[in-house]
């Protein structure tokens, strides 16, 4: 048995077991509990100064408080009773596995079925906090790797391998370089050199950073996607040479077809990408440090939801909806959930007929009908035709349940279903939709099935125990607003869009389920129902002096309709133009229909003259993936907000950049300004952030006048009154706020939306405040005294 000696505590210690062999050496179990040895092959005496080096100037554990090691940092050089270095000693790290068993899908639903994304963002925090206090102390590490971070079922993370960092010696100044790299994980710059003559910093470990988290969230490379280019896509080191990642402006790699999007993201992680490698790429200086990727990381997973159909997704508030879901239900995998495990049939010995269930005693399926509907849900996803949303609410109820149905055979049941997918399949090829929004699709096939089941079979996926109620408003209102006859006509997905028209008299709101719907704001009585987009509205702005809705959607479709007759009378700009960048964020039309503007959500904006039909484009190195917008009322002027955290005022006849304004926050800041709105004079700019804040600019000086802490969360919404007077503030944390705009005074609450505000409008008579929510509902208030007049509720 080998006897070795740590030259520095002066301890003895024996060579139990080899478990691990390399090039490089071998690693050791010693009798000293909790630690490994590791013996070097060839024992260059640099190499030792180097680890004195590291054992004087440990970095600080960002997990030491958890009872956790984050790095295998040498603890003692190990001497042989020669007294010649061999190697060092270093702590063992606990019950773990290598990262790639985490971030690769089909080893995680083997090995790890219930690490879900939350747990992915946890550990690129861990990973970050852990990179952060390396950088601190000056070193860098250079081979950054997933086989040397290891990760266990708290997320928490270790890096192992620390020998092969970058140490530079505080007193002398002297550089122990890191001699080796890995292929994909090499930043551009250092692409072709010899790493092992270079003086690494820690800006080179931005990139390998920010490749890592990648892994982590995405479950594969940044620089991989579907070539565009002409010939054989190049080699990943290539690409990366190129800076040609699927979400760069010009890059001409673009994600495929089932590529996780990076929209799905809270936007200051996108952010973060995109400062990483678009920007990083050309200017290394302005990749994320590892403190900016903890800052952002937090606040993703401060924004992460529970779906509330699968326990096991998360996704992010911002993003609106559970994404895994529809995933699921396009391309037939969930990447978050383990297989359904089949119940085995258990015999039962013959009986006589049972006694029929009374009315309130719970009814149980039995194991062998629990196990032919795993059967039957397997099968399903073998022939890769994934249940809609219906189907499944039919598939899954209890199927002792089904004798309250009216007599169908299973092949008639099964022939509706199939039906109904195929034409799914139809609506989804379809020229004019984008695929992207196929879960959409499946929402409102899901919609019209319920339709023609209520008609036949009188029974709604609707009803049972996940039906929702809606409370009726109380009439106690003074106001000349009756209450309305019917609510059962709203949306039924996130309102995103309101506008009034100028005599105060019609209501127009837009949905993410495809449909616009024009309301009598006096009556609450829908009049139409406007279903020619397809996807997704983005937003609706009454012009012409009430004549005329202008209205567009996701893909970049913008249409215009009259608004009396409600019939369509033109496209302005087909949405193929605004597909190659992944269609629209946000559009404005001004007051006096002069001007539309509209931002893609791959960075450019689209300035559109309604007068000439003369169009500018804007082309930008940002993914505007939270870009919000405001035109003035003269429609010279644009005021948007970029993903990197600054308001911008463009002129709207050249397309000229005026003007950067600061975000409150500071340049550099993390927390975006999420919603914009101008005065009716256009002398006052207010801006909402990502943390609740409000700024208040004088926009002709382009200077910050006043900042206030407006609400708990991200505000989603604003909006101005008429006179100028009154500033509305709606936010994540589901309250409307009226403030006083020329001093920043909080004059009223409002409560009742049950999810984050993400509209509102104030009627051109300065009488009636309308809001929409995520909800799905819409609410009329009283702008002068708060009260609830009514709420438009879906089915």
């Amino acid at each position: 048995m080998t006897v070795l000696k740590c030259q520095v505590s002066g301890r003895t210690l024996s060579l139990i077991q080899k478990i691990a062999s390399s090039g490089e050496g071998t690693v050791w179990i010693t009798s000293y509990k909790g630690f490994l040895a590791k013996l070097y092959h060839q024992r260059d005496p640099a190499r030792f100064e180097k680890l004195r080096v590291m054992i004087a100037h440990p970095p600080q554990d960002p997990m030491q408080g958890s009872n956790h090691i984050s790095l295998a940092w040498p603890k003692d050089i190990l001497a042989n009773p020669q007294g010649q270095p061999q190697g060092f000693l270093m702590p063992e790290i606990g019950k773990s596995v290598k990262l790639s068993t985490i971030y690769n899908p089909r080893l995680r639903s083997r090995k790890a079925p219930r690490f879900n994304w939350y747990y992915l963002h946890t550990a690129a925090l861990n990973i970050a906090s852990t990179m952060e206090s390396i950088h601190r102390e000056d070193y860098v590490v250079g081979d950054v790797k997933p086989q040397n971070i290891l990760v266990n079922n708290q997320a928490l993370i270790s890096i192992i391998d620390t020998d092969s960092f970058q140490v530079r010696d505080p007193h002398n100044r002297q550089i122990y370089r890191c001699l080796v790299g890995s292929e994909g994980f090499t930043p551009p710059e250092l692409l072709g050199k010899d790493i092992a003559s270079v003086d690494q910093t820690e800006i080179h470990d931005r990139f390998r950073l920010g490749v890592i988290i990648f892994l982590l969230l995405f479950g594969d490379q940044p620089f991989k996607g579907k070539w565009i280019g002409r010939g054989e896509s190049p080699q990943p080191t290539a690409l990366i040479e190129q800076g040609f990642w699927p979400y760069a402006p010009q890059s001409l790699i673009r994600p495929g077809p089932n590529t996780i999007p990076l929209s799905i993201l809270h936007s200051q992680l996108q952010s973060c990408f995109h400062q990483c490698f678009t920007q990083g790429h050309t200017q290394p200086h302005l990749r994320p440090s590892a403190e900016q990727w903890m800052i952002a990381l937090k606040k993703a997973i401060a924004n992460l939801k529970t779906c509330q159909v699968e326990s096991n997704h998360y996704f992010s508030r911002s993003y609106g909806h559970c994404y895994w879901c529809d995933r699921k239900s396009r391309v037939g995998i969930d990447i978050f959930s383990p297989n359904p495990i089949i119940p085995t049939p258990t015999a039962h010995p013959p009986s006589t007929k049972h006694p029929r269930p009374k009315p309130n005693q719970p009814v149980h399926a039995n194991s062998v009908l629990a196990a032919a509907y795993a059967q039957r849900m397997q099968q399903l996803q073998r022939m890769q035709l994934p249940p809609s949303g219906m189907a499944r609410s039919i598939l899954q109820m209890p199927l002792v349940q089904r004798p309250h149905w009216p007599i169908l055979s299973n092949s008639v049941l099964g022939l509706i279903l199939c039906v109904f997918s195929f034409l799914g399949l139809g609506l989804l090829l379809a020229p004019e939709l984008n695929p992207q929004n196929f879960s959409n699709w499946s929402k409102s096939l899901d919609r019209a099935m319920d339709q023609w089941l209520i008609s036949k079979l009188g029974f709604s996926s609707h009803q049972g125990a996940n039906a929702q109620t809606y409370p009726s408003e109380s009439s106690t209102s003074t106001s000349a607003l009756s209450n309305p006859k019917n609510v059962s006509q709203g949306h039924w997905d996130t309102i995103t869009t309101l506008a009034i028209s100028p005599n105060s008299a019609i209501l127009v709101s837009g949905s993410r389920d495809f449909t616009l719907k024009i309301w009598d704001l006096k009556t609450g009585r829908l009049l139409h129902t406007l279903s020619e987009h397809f996807e997704p509205i983005v937003s609706c702005h009454i012009t012409d002096g009430g004549k005329a809705l202008i209205s567009s959607s996701n893909s970049g479709k913008v249409l215009q309709w009259d608004l009396s007759t409600a019939t369509l009378q033109r496209s302005f700009v087909n949405y193929a133009a605004m597909r190659p960048e992944g269609g629209i964020r946000a559009m404005v039309v001004d007051p006096k229909s002069r001007m539309m503007a509209s931002s893609a959500w791959g960075g450019s904006i689209l300035l559109y003259n309604l007068k000439t039909d003369k169009v500018t484009r804007i082309s930008s190195a940002l993914m505007a993936s939270e870009q919000a917008m405001a035109i003035t009322a003269d429609a010279k002027t644009l005021v948007t907000s970029n993903s990197d955290g600054q308001i911008q005022q463009w002129n709207t006849q050249t397309g000229q950049l005026q003007r950067r304004l600061s975000n409150i926050q500071g340049w550099q800041s993390f927390e975006l300004t999420s919603a914009i709105a101008l005065s009716s004079q256009t002398k006052t700019l207010i801006t909402g952030s990502w943390d609740g804040m409000i700024g208040l600019w004088d926009l002709p000086m382009g200077r910050l006048i006043k900042t206030f802490p407006a609400h708990a969360k991200m505000i989603a919404a604003l909006a101005v009154s008429v006179d100028g007077k009154l500033l509305i503030s709606g936010g994540e944390d589901q309250r409307i706020k009226i403030w006083n705009l020329s001093n920043g005074k909080l004059l009223r609450t409002l409560s009742g939306h049950q999810n984050t505000i993400t509209a509102l409008a104030v009627s051109p008579n300065n009488q009636w405040l309308v809001s929409g929510s995520s909800d799905r509902s819409i609410k009329v208030w009283n702008l002068k005294t708060g009260k609830l007049i009514r709420t438009l509720f879906s089915r």
